[in-house]
């Protein structure tokens, strides 16, 4: 996986699951996050915890392609019941084929008006990491893209709503906690709910990884600029998050990452 990515976090990731449990990965239109999601599920997998994706933004055949170039066969994974996936887009296509109650279809607000949009998508989610829970098996469920509920009408109220449901998912289980949740949100300069919806969601994040373009515009051998941004539950609040700042470059098999101005074709 990205070991430069993960050599970045400083074990950041172990102590949020053992804090709030929530890391968040913000990212512009022309920034993908595919990588860095793949890298957390195989990060995971590594240490030996299963993984729960929700797929909104992208299919599961996207991230199985970029897994494959990793060298992660999510696949296999997916056969032997360390990654479960609920496929958004999926769902999405079905729903016209559906009857024609829609009540209990974890999309079926695109269709009719209701209260608590997300509640079956919840459910569906729930029933997933179920047998986990139960088990007490910690595990990492990935909720990918949220930001794509409000082109499909649904209020930013009711996404903060979901995505509080799904944090007490990995909260505490018997004597600890079951896991960590990763939440993706897009970030547009003029979409203030886009953009509202991923400040509400950074206020209750251990962890930010925050992808943007460079301001200078593209660039061959940099192809962005990463922020992380950790918090400390435990402090009081007027306690300042330990923020890094990185320019990267996206390769084949690797995300290389560099502090602002040192990149080797630079110096």
């Amino acid at each position: 996986m990205f070991q430069s990515l993960n050599s970045a976090l400083k074990g950041q990731i172990g102590s949020d699951s053992d804090n709030s449990g929530l890391i968040l990965v913000s990212h512009t239109p022309t920034a993908s996050p595919s990588g860095v999601i793949v890298s957390f599920v195989g990060s995971s997998l590594a240490s030996g915890q299963p993984v729960c994706l929700v797929t909104l933004h992208n299919t599961w055949g996207h991230y199985c392609n970029i897994g494959n170039k990793l060298g992660l066969n999510l696949r296999q994974q997916q056969e032997q019941g360390n990654v479960k996936v609920v496929d958004g887009r999926k769902l999405l296509s079905g729903l016209l084929d559906a009857d024609s109650d829609h009540s209990s279809h974890p999309f079926g607000f695109i269709m009719n008006l209701m209260q608590s949009p997300l509640k079956n998508l919840y459910n569906l989610i729930k029933q997933a990491v179920q047998s986990w829970k139960e088990n007490g098996q910690r595990f990492q469920l990935i909720l990918e893209n949220v930001s794509s509920f409000l082109s499909m009408g649904v209020h930013r109220r009711d996404i903060d709503v979901f995505v509080n449901y799904c944090r007490s998912l990995t909260g505490r289980c018997t004597t600890s906690n079951c896991g960590s949740l990763i939440v993706i949100t897009t970030v547009e300069e003029h979409d203030d709910d886009a953009n509202h919806l991923t400040t509400t969601i950074a206020h209750s994040a251990s962890l930010h990884v925050a992808m943007q373009p460079l301001s200078t515009g593209q660039s061959r051998e940099i192809h962005g600029q990463l922020t992380i941004s950790a918090f400390d539950r435990g402090c009081p609040s007027h306690c300042l998050p330990n923020v890094q700042h990185f320019h990267y470059k996206l390769e084949e098999k690797n995300m290389k990452l560099f502090a602002p101005g040192t990149s080797p074709n630079i110096l």
